[in-house]
């Protein structure tokens, strides 16, 4: 399931809500006050790629060198 911030309209409080994707377009409570207005923020992804491995072999970097 995926990871999305939330932002309460109410009292500002920002959430993390882990959703189903049946569940993405229900209305997700903030926890702190209950309201029913919050907005699903738009945030960077956190993947990155770290250490050896793919990177390190030269997987993609095009063509024979």
């Amino acid at each position: 399931m995926p990871l999305f911030d939330h932002r309460c309209r109410e009292c500002g409080n920002r959430f993390e809500v882990l959703v189903s994707l049946a569940n993405l377009r229900k209305p997700q409570p903030c926890p702190a006050c209950d309201a029913e207005e919050t907005i699903r923020l738009v945030t960077p992804s956190r993947f990155s790629l770290k250490g050896g491995g793919w990177a390190k072999d030269g997987y993609g970097r095009g063509g024979d060198e």
